[in-house]
């Protein structure tokens, strides 16, 4: 049988879940969003795929050839 104590219990543990879903949605979720996380690169969306070029003196893959410097 349900004594008040455990149906005090369940009402705060519902509560704390409900606040906790809110807080979550309206801080942290809008962080988390891929698209803004992502962005765009050099004016490229981020949902585009983008061809890398190789750098002919260190053998790497980039993005963009005139912004490139490489490390040897």
């Amino acid at each position: 049988m349900l004594s008040p104590s455990k149906i005090i219990l369940i009402i705060l543990i519902g509560a704390a879940v409900y606040f906790a879903n809110r807080f979550y949605r309206s801080t942290i979720a809008p962080g988390l969003d891929k698209a803004k996380k992502n962005g765009e690169f050099n004016g490229h969306s981020s949902d585009k795929m983008l061809d890398l070029e190789e750098c002919p003196r260190c053998g790497s893959f980039v993005a963009d050839l005139s912004d490139h410097k490489c490390k040897s």
